[in-house]
């Protein structure tokens, strides 16, 4: 057998070192706060194979949501210590428009809570023009169980100004609201904003992806500068989900199920590479630990 020069073998070493670096890097436990199981997915994806997936990419917490709410406890079910379903209002797969005329949503909750199954509320959409008034009595009364139950809230504002969500989060100071995707399409001074205005208030940075909002990288697939300082200027409101769903602007996709968990790991590393470029300690509690506090999670618990 031929011998190797040193000086090619100590190269080979170093690869071999980066390589499992990288690999470690990549492998590093992970807390998704943002993930469905909805009807027209479980078409495509089983409980089972959803769950083998956040494994592979060592997912060790999560959050679900879904449509009909009680399919979250499919996933929730199989890892009940790390998975926890959230109650969602749209109790069946055709009540996402109609939610907050229906009594039951209420009835549901309020029932879910109180037996322990659900571990809070969302993720709940209050679009401006479109949805719920903020006044809207179901909407309200979501948010005095969730202050009642002391369960965190996610909800989604679809509007071009952090100002429409400023009054609901005054109004209801004992709620710990977790603010889905950064408020879509804004920009990182709307999450400087709701911030100051609402100490109760963390921010989730799911789908800003480039296959849905966007938003966090420049032109070279850097993270913006203004999102790099107003995260490592509130390094403990901020945590990270993938929102697997697929085309997710088409609200109605009555003609075809959503694949969105076959796309899992391109979300997965989309936002495992943007959080290299903080500073470790920030990046560790955006990826982990900002989440298992804020959902009083001991990570001990779940090995």
């Amino acid at each position: 057998m031929p011998k190797i020069p040193l000086q090619l073998l100590n190269t080979y070493i170093l690869l071999g070192i980066l390589s499992i670096s990288k690999v470690t890097m990549a492998d590093e436990p992970f807390a998704d706060v943002h993930l469905h199981f909805n009807w027209d997915q479980e078409e495509l994806v089983s409980a089972e194979e959803a769950l083998a997936t956040l494994e592979k990419h060592n997912v060790v917490f999560a959050v679900v949501f879904s449509v009909p709410s009680d399919n979250a406890l499919k996933l929730s079910k199989l890892k009940p210590k790390s998975i926890i379903p959230f109650f969602s209002p749209y109790i069946t797969g055709h009540s996402r428009n109609n939610w907050y005329y229906d009594e039951k949503v209420l009835e549901r909750a309020r029932e879910g809570l109180q037996q322990g199954i659900y571990k809070g509320i969302g993720e709940l959409h209050v679009i401006s023009g479109l949805g719920p008034r903020r006044d809207n009595p179901i909407l309200q009364g979501l948010l005095a169980m969730a202050a009642e139950f002391n369960v965190p809230f996610n909800i989604h504002t679809e509007t071009s100004d952090y100002r429409f969500l400023a009054p609901i989060c005054q109004k209801h100071p004992k709620v710990r609201f977790l603010w889905a995707h950064a408020g879509g399409v804004l920009g990182p001074e709307h999450s400087a904003g709701i911030l100051q205005a609402c100490n109760n208030v963390w921010i989730e940075l799911s789908a800003r992806d480039p296959k849905h909002y966007g938003g966090l990288l420049d032109d070279q697939g850097t993270l913006r500068k203004g999102w790099y300082d107003i995260i490592t200027r509130y390094p403990d409101r901020f945590m990270v989900g993938t929102d697997p769903v697929w085309n997710a602007h088409q609200v109605n996709r009555w003609y075809e199920a959503d694949e969105g968990w076959k796309h899992y790991a391109k979300f997965i590393q989309f936002h495992r590479k943007w959080m290299t470029e903080l500073p470790k300690e920030v990046e560790e509690k955006i990826r982990l630990k900002n989440a298992l506090k804020f959902f009083k999670v001991d990570l001990g618990s779940l090995k």
